[in-house]
């Protein structure tokens, strides 16, 4: 297959994160040879790790490591040093640059809607990479900002650092009697950051939560404000990304309607794919177990309907018989609802098995790197492909399928050094693997 280039969002938590969506409408539109998945971080340290380990050519960077990742970097912009939080990560032969088009998505979300930021009093809530980024943005284009947060040193900090004014979430009344502008940059939180008798007509409310809509928006809706919805800024500074990771002028147009147009469609599985040795089948068990799901391994359904080891069969039969069953086998998932799927490392070779696999299930990519691999196939048995193979060959065949791995998952979540345990925590943390029971 041609070359394709990997791009993610990383966070924590991130399946919700609908960036994948119009990116892969932009790349398909323009014929970029890309695919754009998720990113399941536990720390900054394996976001770098990784971008270099699978080669991924840009990432994006959510919450809560937009801050930490600057740190891991070798080279970053000017703009977002002085902000000091990056969302964008372009990795240049393996040197890993930052910028930051959060601003840029701020900025845009309010000059593209037709509203004068100059001479306007603008709060912001939070004191994250979010909040830094929009400060910023809005002191770039005149207006007069207040940083406000419930830990108010770190809205000093911002303050201090941006050149604006600063203040504690219980003093935000007194602030709010003359503002024009309110971007909230907090994850979504059930409780009222702002009375709704704050709240009035001529006010501009824009909360970056654009999953749902928070007790903010809908107060604000209540009280006649005017609404900016949180996927324009996600829209604007995904573009700007684009351009960064591409050197390509985004479709906008397009990713607007993907990203407001799209409706997830219910998966009723969890699927595991990934290379082999990198822990498919333990997890898939202890997934079962944790979310009371019925477990299938690929393999060995295989192995039941043949009446022998995967590995005699390809001794006897060859890989291509081993394949036609397992796309058989994969071929029932269209059947199946509430059950965790571990599938063979080469599963994903198969155009219409990655294409049932996505229809079907929520898709996990289980990245272990080359070390970890080997380590672990020289104390298994049963692996046909790896048996007689040396660290180069090995090398080759796992890089040969990460494209493949990319297109099919909805997410990646790095597993060599960790017990499946910890790995399913991970997962569990997402809080979006729920089927129908």
């Amino acid at each position: 297959m041609p070359d394709i280039n990997i791009y993610a969002v990383a966070g924590k938590p991130i399946m919700h994160s609908r960036s994948p969506i119009m990116f892969n409408a932009a790349f398909r539109a323009l014929s970029v040879g890309a695919v754009y998945t998720r990113f399941a971080a536990t720390d900054v340290r394996e976001i770098a790790e990784c971008m270099r380990e699978i080669g991924i050519a840009g990432m994006n960077i959510t919450s809560p490591f937009k801050e930490e990742i600057i740190h891991h970097l070798d080279w970053v912009e000017e703009k977002a040093g002085l902000i000091g939080a990056i969302n964008t990560v372009v990795n240049r032969n393996g040197q890993l640059h930052g910028f930051n088009t959060d601003w840029i998505g701020v900025k845009n979300t309010f000059v593209r809607n037709g509203i004068p930021l100059s001479g306007k009093k603008s709060i912001v809530i939070g004191a994250g990479g979010a909040a830094r980024a929009a400060a910023f943005a809005l002191i770039t284009e005149g207006s007069d900002v207040v940083v406000c947060n419930r830990t108010p040193d770190k809205a000093e900090k911002i303050a201090h650092d941006m050149g604006c004014r600063a203040s504690s979430l219980a003093s935000i009344d007194e602030e709010m009697k003359d503002a024009d502008i309110l971007v909230c940059c907090l994850p979504e939180v059930s409780s009222q950051m702002v009375a709704p008798s704050l709240l009035r007509e001529k006010l501009v409310v824009v909360d970056a939560n654009y999953g749902a809509e928070t007790m903010l928006l809908r107060d604000a809706r209540t009280k006649g404000c005017t609404i900016i919805d949180g996927r324009e800024w996600l829209l604007f500074q995904g573009g700007a990304a684009f351009t960064h990771f591409t050197g390509i002028k985004p479709p906008l147009y397009l990713m607007k309607e993907l990203l407001y147009r799209h409706v997830e469609i219910g998966k009723k599985n969890l699927a595991l794919i990934g290379f082999m040795t990198s822990g498919k089948t333990t997890l898939a068990q202890v997934l079962g177990q944790r979310l009371g799901c019925s477990v299938i391994d690929i393999d060995s359904d295989i192995e039941h309907a043949v009446g022998c080891t995967v590995s005699e069969l390809f001794a006897t039969r060859g890989e291509h018989v081993f394949r036609d069953f397992e796309k058989k086998s994969i071929s029932k998932i269209r059947k199946l609802s509430d059950t965790v799927i571990a599938c063979g490392g080469g599963a994903i070779l198969d155009e219409v098995n990655r294409t049932v696999l996505k229809r079907n299930c929520h898709v996990i990519w289980l990245w272990a790197d080359l070390k970890s691999i080997m380590a672990r196939a020289e104390n298994e048995d049963g692996r046909p492909l790896l048996r007689g193979s040396n660290g180069e060959s090995i090398d080759a065949m796992l890089k040969s399928r990460l494209p493949l791995y990319a297109l099919t998952s909805d997410m990646i979540i790095r597993t060599d050094n960790r017990a499946a345990t910890e790995v399913a925590e991970r997962i569990g943390y997402e809080n979006h693997f729920t089927f129908s029971h």
